[in-house]
């Protein structure tokens, strides 16, 4: 890439959001890693340099902290000037349980990673490419973005992520500022892989609930990622895309068809 444009990936370290650093790096992107383990942060770093990016850099970072993202965007523009793209994709998950049965205290640092963590991200970095008048933001929803999965705490957050998208979008558009996020489905890494290795979870059941029979990889999100973030998606914000083999229109298609089963009529 001649411009060598910058990207911030918070959240990188690890899992969808190393595959997102590493898919910019090979892009020739210059990669800010940040995140909270500085072991895997600075590893992710030096594999993106490993895979073409010209210059990178690791800043830990904790998202639950406003003082963290600050320090984070101060880090940046000292090393790089205002970046082009910034990727919110850290967050924590939750296990399933009934909306009766939410603590407090879990639902508060739920919400205070998943949904604030990713407001901070757009805020800060948000004022500093609405002043540079250029640059585009991709925040990470889920598939309970769209749909009502049993996690109290986690879903609601991210139905509300898919909101601040839109007004983002709204707000930033005119400042040359684009904003989408992407809502993964069942995505193969490293954590799903070791609860299917401890028969946790049932591959092919899981697989069964997508129309195409199969697992998101995390560099097939990373491929949605570096598109609405680069120039072929000039004209897209306020979008989150599904990146989930098909599970959102599997499950109501299924769902439906098991109570209205299509009869198959005798050749004429």
């Amino acid at each position: 890439m001649a411009d060598a444009s910058i990207a911030v990936v918070i959240g990188g370290t690890s899992g969808i959001g190393r595959a997102i650093a590493l898919r910019f790096a090979e892009g020739g992107y210059q990669v800010v890693v940040a995140g909270r383990d500085a072991e895997r942060g600075q590893q992710t770093a030096a594999a993106c340099a490993s895979e073409g990016s010209p210059r990178t850099l690791f800043v830990q970072t904790d998202v639950a902290d406003p003082a963290s993202i600050e320090a984070l965007a101060q880090a940046v523009t000292d090393a790089f000037g205002t970046p082009h793209i910034v990727v919110n994709c850290a967050g924590i998950l939750q296990s399933g349980k009934h909306v009766l049965d939410q603590d407090l205290e879990e639902d508060e640092r739920m919400w205070r990673v998943n949904y604030r963590g990713t407001l901070l991200g757009c805020q800060v970095f948000g004022r500093l490419m609405s002043a540079a008048g250029r640059g585009a933001i991709l925040n990470v929803g889920s598939l309970a973005s769209f749909a009502p999965l049993s996690l109290p705490a986690y879903t609601p957050g991210k139905h509300a992520v898919l909101a601040l998208t839109q007004m983002l979008a709204a707000e930033l558009g005119p400042h040359g500022v684009r904003v989408n996020a992407v809502a993964p489905g069942y995505t193969l890494s490293d954590g799903l892989k070791a609860r299917i290795a401890k028969g946790e979870r049932n591959p092919e059941a899981i697989q069964a609930t997508t129309a195409l029979r199969r697992f998101v990889e995390p560099r097939d999100v990373a491929e949605a990622a570096l598109f609405l973030c680069s120039d072929r998606a000039a004209s897209i914000t306020g979008v989150t895309l599904p990146v989930d083999a098909g599970w959102l229109v599997q499950a109501p298609y299924a769902q439906y068809l098991q109570g209205n089963p299509i009869r198959r009529t005798a050749a004429v």
